[in-house]
């Protein structure tokens, strides 16, 4: 009986040890026209499998969105968000900490943070995640959806809720995928530019 009640202590004391302690640094600045970058740490680091996220959605709406968060010494992580759109005026995120089935094993707080007309210097490192977001999904809506409330740029790969990768096809290389939705009908006027690339005659000389 002493032994099974030192087992079970064990047990209990080997899952306190190894649950993690997500937080969040407010961020200074989400800009309005860059990518924002918000800062957390995870104590301790997570197991080998498990993966650390920010999830972040355009505040009001109904499905997070996630993004890797990037690891650096002593339980320090960051990510960057993808560009805001003009109409979305404030964001909304927590960072957590899923295993590979992707189930939630921790979690931070709820955080809001206004969009502002405010500058973000990136780091070397943070622009190279900015020109190649990966961009995971929790929801079969956002299924070959653009991200709701933020910008195409730098969005190059997308994960289903099922963990299944794919390029983003929304916000691939076609000119009209990059615009913000004010400026999609704006279409027959930009295909001369970005569509049109066949070769004219030249016009001919003035005596």
């Amino acid at each position: 009986m002493k032994a099974r009640h030192l087992f079970a202590a064990g047990l209990l004391l080997a899952c306190t040890v190894h649950a993690q302690a997500v937080s969040l640094v407010d961020p200074e600045c989400i800009p309005r026209k860059g990518n924002g970058v918000i800062k957390a740490s995870v104590i301790p680091d997570p197991a080998v499998g498990q993966s650390p996220r920010l999830y972040f959605r355009w505040k009001g709406q109904p499905a997070f969105y996630w993004v890797p968060l990037e690891v650096e010494p002593n339980g320090r992580y960051w990510s960057v968000l993808p560009r805001p759109e003009d109409r979305n005026e404030e964001v909304e995120f927590y960072g957590a900490v899923v295993d590979p089935a992707g189930k939630m094993l921790s979690q931070s707080m709820v955080r809001t943070a206004k969009v502002r007309d405010c500058q973000v210097q990136l780091t070397a490192k943070e622009q190279g995640v900015a020109d190649n977001l990966i961009v995971g999904e929790t929801a079969a809506s956002q299924y070959k959806k653009r991200i709701i409330g933020f910008l195409c740029p730098g969005v190059k790969i997308r994960i289903d809720p099922q963990g299944v990768k794919r390029a983003d096809e929304e916000c691939g290389p076609c000119g009209l995928a990059w615009l913000p939705p004010g400026l999609a009908t704006a279409g027959s006027l930009l295909g001369v530019v970005i569509g049109d690339r066949t070769p004219r005659e030249a016009s001919p000389s003035r005596p």
